[in-house]
Formats: C-alpha cells, structure tokens, sequence
C-alpha cells in the first residue's frame, strides 16, 4: 500500500504534537474543530498551524491515512530529516549519531523504526544498515542520493 505524500512542515507539525504526547483522535478533532487554542500550546506550526488544518480539510480521508498508516515526505532537506528525526524517535545529532555532510549515521532503532523510516524518506534519501566495527552493533546511515541516481516509488 502506498503512502500518502506529504511536505516535510507537515510531517513535523504532525510529530511535533505526538511527542508532546497528543493522539491521533485528539489531533484530528484539533483540525477539524480549527482548535488554534489547543495547538498554540505547542508552540508555532511550521509555518502556522493553518497549513496542517488546511491538509486535513482538504482531504480527511487522506490526512486518516497520514495519522494512522504513515506518510512519506516529498522532498527532504538533512536539517528537516534530523529535525523530524528528533520529534518522531527523540533522537540528537552527535548524542545518538554523527553528521557527515551528506549522510547521517550511527542511529541505532528497531527493526520497525527502520521500516517506517525507510517509508518515510523523500526520494532523494536512501537507508542503509550496517555493523559498526568499533562496538560490533547493527546501526542505520541515511544518506542524500545523487539527482541522477533518483529513482521515484
């Protein structure tokens, strides 16, 4: 099944609000209620709180989907990925992995944190698993991909 595509401010917005511990019944009737009360205890959306209201009026089926299946971002910048990687997983650059320009790695997840990475990633990023000779444990590298070396899901 494939997922639903989405920009990277509302994938943040939407982790942002789940690692403050709001559920996905709870956020769904934020935006359709346009509960900026509610949200604003979260601080600024990203942009604004409007853009996420807006993606759910105009689609709800869709924005159900989003919440409950998962979504993948249409194109990602590094600082969005460790931004999005912070909220979804709580994970820090340089305490929990290295950037290396155009690649992060040394994030230690689950298998299934892995695989909703994996279908969370734009197009223009690729995941890869490897063992860290230092510690013999099985860590994750995402790396930006050539333009040329894109291939669309």
């Amino acid at each position: 099944m494939s997922k639903v595509s989405i920009a990277i401010n509302n994938a943040i917005m939407i982790e942002r609000l789940r690692s403050a511990g709001v559920e996905n019944d709870r956020l769904i009737i934020a935006l359709k209620e346009e509960d900026y009360d509610f949200l604003n205890q979260f601080g600024n959306g990203f942009p604004e709180w409007e853009t996420l209201v807006k993606l759910y009026k105009n689609n709800e089926d869709n924005f159900n989907k989003i919440v409950n299946d998962g979504y993948q971002i249409k194109f990602l910048t590094k600082g969005s990925l460790m931004t999005l990687l912070r909220y979804k997983f709580g994970i820090e650059v340089e305490k929990d992995y290295e950037d290396m320009g155009a690649a992060i790695q040394g994030i230690q997840l689950s298998d299934e944190a892995i695989n909703q990475i994996k279908h969370t990633l734009a197009a223009n990023w690729k995941l890869s698993k490897y063992v860290d000779e230092k510690d013999g444990l099985t860590k994750v590298r995402i790396e930006l991909i050539k333009s040329s070396e894109v291939v669309t899901r």
